[in-house]
Formats: C-alpha cells, sequence, structure tokens
C-alpha cells in the first residue's frame, strides 16, 4: 500500500463517524465494473473500495463501484455520450471523483496500459476542458490528507487559505503545473508580484505545462522590467506550434509581441528579441505580421515603438490631473476594475506609467 493510501485510510477509519460512507464493495461488484470498463481498475483505488464503496469526503465524493446512476460505471458511460465516444474505448477518460466545485476527477487511461501508472485529470463537464491535476493516485490522497490535517480544515475560503492549498499541492507533486498555477494566482493577488511571476514560470516549465501560464510571466515580468523572466516566457510563447496552441496561451502572436517589445527596448542585447519576434511574425494573421513587422523596425532603429492597440475603452480615463491619475488608477486596480492588459495596453495608462511608478499597483492585496 502506497504512502498517500494508506495515510488516506488511516485518516478515513478515524474520523469514519463524521462521513457518510458506503459499505465496502464486493469482490462481485468491482469485478463487474472491471469487466464492463474491459480492464483493472488501479490497485490503491481497489483497496479503498474494500474499505468503503464511495461516499462523501470533505473535498467531494467518492463515486462508487457499479453501474447504477451515481456509480463509475453509470459516469463514464455519461461522459463517453457527451463527447460523442464509445464508453467501450479503453483510452476514454474514468472518473472517480466529483469535486466540491463539481467537475470530475479522472483517470487519464490514455496514459498507458497499466492502471497504476495512470495520471489524474480534472474534468470539467460544462466546458469538456480538462486538465492534469495529479500525476499519481497516491499524489491525490497525500494532497487530501494534507489538506484534512492543515490548520486551514474547516475554515472559511479566503486568499490565505487558498494560497496555501495551493502550496500543499506543490509540496505534494512539484512537478504538476496546476498547483503552481494556483500559488500563482494567490500571490498576483496577494500583491507578490515577484514570486507570482517565479510560480508562473514554474507552471510553464512543467510537462506538461499550463501554456497561459507564460503569457501571465510575460506581463508581469514587462510590468516589473524583468528581463530575464520575461525572455523565458516569450522564448516559449514565440515556438512554434499548431493554432490551437494560441488558444491554450490565451493570447495571440501580436499581443505577446507587443508586450516582448517593452522588454526589448530595454535590453542592450536586441538581436535576440528580434529573433523571438521573427518567429512570432511567422505565426501571426496578415495584420498582426504588419504590426510585428513595425515592432521589429522600431526596435532595430532604436526608435519609439508605436502606440499599442488598447484592448478596450479607458478604465482610468486622464482627469487633467497627474496625482489625481495616479490614485484613480490605484482604486481601480484595487477593485479588480483595471487590470495587467490595461497596464499594458491602454495607451493613456502606458503613457503615465513613463512619468510615474505604476508597479507599485502590483502590490496591492486584493482579496475575493
Amino acid at each position: 500500500m502506497h504512502r498517500g493510501l494508506r495515510e488516506l485510510v488511516q485518516w478515513v477509519e478515524a474520523h469514519r463517524d463524521d462521513l457518510e460512507l458506503n459499505p465496502p464493495a464486493t469482490t462481485a461488484e468491482i469485478g463487474a465494473l472491471e469487466q464492463m470498463l474491459g480492464g483493472p481498475l488501479p490497485t490503491d483505488l481497489k483497496e479503498i473500495y474494500k474499505r468503503f464503496n464511495g461516499g462523501t469526503l470533505p473535498v467531494g465524493t467518492l463515486l462508487p463501484a457499479g453501474n447504477e446512476p451515481g456509480t463509475i460505471g453509470a459516469t463514464v458511460r455519461e461522459y463517453a455520450e457527451a463527447i460523442g465516444g464509445d464508453f467501450l474505448d479503453p483510452e476514454l477518460l474514468l472518473p472517480f471523483h466529483r469535486t466540491l466545485e463539481g467537475s470530475l476527477l479522472a483517470f487519464d487511461r490514455s496514459a498507458g496500459p497499466v492502471s497504476d501508472t495512470w495520471s489524474i485529470v480534472d474534468y470539467y463537464e460544462d466546458t469538456g476542458d480538462h486538465r492534469l491535476m495529479y500525476r499519481t493516485f497516491d499524489g491525490w490522497c497525500r494532497h487530501c490528507v494534507a489538506e484534512f490535517t492543515s490548520d486551514d480544515f474547516g475554515q472559511d475560503f479566503d486568499l490565505d487559505t487558498y494560497l496555501r492549498s495551493g502550496e500543499r499541492h506543490v509540496e505534494v507533486e512539484p512537478d504538476v503545473a496546476t498547483g503552481h498555477a494556483t500559488v500563482a494566482h494567490a500571490l498576483k493577488r496577494a500583491g507578490r508580484p515577484d514570486e507570482a511571476l517565479a510560480s508562473y514560470l514554474a507552471a510553464a516549465r512543467c510537462v506538461p505545462p499550463l501554456e497561459w501560464c507564460d503569457w501571465e510571466a510575460l506581463k508581469v515580468a514587462a510590468l516589473l522590467g524583468d528581463r530575464r523572466a520575461g525572455f523565458e516566457a516569450a522564448h516559449r510563447l514565440a515556438s512554434r506550434g499548431p493554432d490551437t496552441r494560441w488558444s491554450a496561451r490565451e493570447t495571440t502572436p501580436g499581443r505577446t509581441a507587443e508586450v516582448l517589445a517593452l522588454l526589448a527596448r530595454r535590453d542592450d542585447d536586441a538581436e535576440r528579441w528580434l529573433r523571438l519576434l521573427e518567429q512570432l511574425q511567422e505565426q501571426a494573421d496578415a495584420s498582426e505580421a504588419v504590426l510585428i513587422q513595425t515592432l521589429s523596425a522600431a526596435l532595430e532603429a532604436g526608435e519609439p515603438l508605436p502606440e499599442p492597440r488598447p484592448l478596450r475603452e479607458p478604465v482610468v480615463p486622464d482627469p487633467g490631473d497627474m496625482d489625481g491619475w495616479v490614485q484613480a488608477a490605484h482604486e481601480s486596480y484595487a477593485q479588480g476594475v483595471c487590470r495587467d492588459e490595461d497596464l499594458l495596453f491602454d495607451p493613456g495608462l502606458r503613457r503615465l506609467g513613463r512619468v510615474r511608478d505604476l508597479t507599485n499597483l502590483l502590490r496591492i492585496r486584493r482579496e475575493f
């Protein structure tokens, strides 16, 4: 029995009276489910079913072994129908747990034929999106126990508990991007941008990465003036790949180029940035390709960069008073109205940032 499973079983046994657990699954019930699935369940999951056949845990509901509504078998069929697949497909996701947020944790059976090596993804039924959450089932067990035994257990959700939960996830499985992304998001809201930047980069370095974390890292790096971190993020963003990667990155070649150029103009070695701009230009549509060419020409000539393309109407218009404008920007950012993108793409705020230091906006703590 793996460490995480052993610790989870011990915790459940110690708190069984406080939990709503089903009686243990029989060998016949487990066997019938495996026959329906066309292969064995992970050994550690079967060890749990021998002690209780699903039930309510503090982090959600462990689906019972079976084929009736609400069981693993029924949920697999529902998932297959939702995606237009065949529930007998041996590479179909295998849901086993419904989280408190309503998503499904599922074994990724496409990872290989050996059930004990399947990783776990978080699957969102409303969007069809899924992301790696745990490298192993044991990692999920260990994170559960870390949550149940922490000082935060039973406390109201807030920014600090959110951050510490992410940190516990990273401690259990440091090579999974999701934990780092959670920490990065929490640190960003906590007004700790330098640490958030490091966590965004950590998430982007994982395999598989969360590619949008490089976009977040590049924006923060540009606002902080961190060329080293910015180049690392920009280098990955500029790498060639299918068009679908830009959707995962949550940006475009042109937007990436505009932010990249802000860092490039502060660097004596412009050549390395120009190579990235060339790669981005090759992936851009016609209008963005022209924009990137203009940015490259400005950098090569040492001329001012062209005005950015605003994302929307100014959220902090110039009131005609510099101090009042800075104060309005502070208040807007604290309220979540003004975002990092506005600081980068709003021509007025970018102009304000050239004469007043707006990086302290990133150090404003914003509670949920």
